[in-house]
């Protein structure tokens, strides 16, 4: 067999053996794998086609009509695996109620699977730019695309497909976790001296940003490196531990929204390293929300009998 076919062959099997699990679950309404496929297909639009897309990452304009962006082509992108014209309908809907085509230029649905057929039925509602044809894209179209790539990029590809599917826990497993044992890995990830060292005693600015912005995705999509770790806050059973999450996970923000405030004004320098801040106080501002933080994640997980975090020493 050719190098060329073996790399398309094996590419195709990948993806949809995908879509006939996600099918097989979307048909008793397990959509977790959707969650995990956001991620997949970032990565994967973005190598095939040349995009620069990143997951909104289930904001309140995701929950709008769209998972990925390209900010850059003004192109925003659906994932799903529900196929139908009504599925597509209702995006298109939303897209336009909220306001979207002032921002994307372009509307891509990307259907995890075969489409049923051209879309010819959908009504594109006025202000949205859509062909029910040419913008959404399958399992053919996709694969299609894919087989007129380069060796070299067929080899890529079929890395970048392997590297998500083939790792070690896989994104459904992860989904599948218990609370206790999604609050474990988080509580692990937050034991790091982002959280505990005193400011004075912070040698690298760019890395507590790095490190702040990572537990903020974790907690939020469940990601950490670009893979999957632990459930997202909101795939918790506990409701009372989804809206305590949400609290911490506001708290990071802010935490690093004072962070970039310091930026900003110059008091903390990225390139050179350094740090000095204008009032004697800041410091202790950033200690005090640290250790709220920690205190709120203890106060949480206290029943399940983790170990606490240690606060800002």
């Amino acid at each position: 067999m050719l190098i060329r076919e073996r790399l398309i062959k094996q590419i195709a099997l990948h993806i949809t053996n995908l879509s006939a699990l996600a099918e097989v679950l979307g048909k008793l309404h397990f959509f977790d794998l959707n969650i995990a496929a956001e991620h997949f297909y970032q990565k994967l639009l973005n190598q095939v086609y040349g995009y620069d897309l990143s997951n909104l990452n289930h904001s309140q304009i995701n929950a709008a009509a769209i998972d990925l962006a390209d900010q850059s082509r003004s192109l925003a992108v659906q994932v799903t695996s529900q196929r139908s014209a009504l599925k597509i309908q209702r995006t298109l809907n939303k897209f336009a109620q909220h306001g979207l085509g002032t921002n994307y230029v372009s509307l891509k649905v990307v259907i995890i699977g075969k489409r049923t057929g051209d879309y010819k039925t959908v009504s594109v509602p006025q202000g949205v730019v859509f062909d029910g044809k040419a913008d959404v894209i399958d399992d053919h179209s996709l694969i299609r695309e894919i087989s007129g790539k380069t060796t070299p990029e067929l080899q890529s590809i079929l890395a970048l497909i392997e590297g998500e599917v083939n790792h070690g826990h896989t994104a459904l497993s992860v989904l599948d976790k218990g609370d206790a044992d999604a609050l474990l890995d988080i509580r692990n990830l937050m034991d790091r001296p982002a959280l505990q060292d005193p400011w004075h005693l912070e040698n690298d600015y760019r890395a507590f940003e790095e490190a702040i912005t990572g537990l903020i995705e974790t907690i939020n999509t469940g990601r950490s490196v670009g893979q999957f770790v632990t459930k997202p806050r909101f795939k918790y059973h506990d409701c009372i531990l989804v809206s305590r999450l949400k609290v911490i996970y506001d708290q990071l923000r802010a935490l690093r929204q004072l962070f970039r405030a310091h930026v900003q004004s110059g008091e903390i320098r990225l390139k050179e390293n350094t740090c000095n801040f204008n009032l004697p106080q800041t410091a202790a501002a950033f200690d005090k929300l640290r250790g709220a933080i920690n205190a709120e994640f203890n106060s949480l997980a206290a029943p399940y009998n983790l170990a606490p975090l240690p606060n800002v020493s």
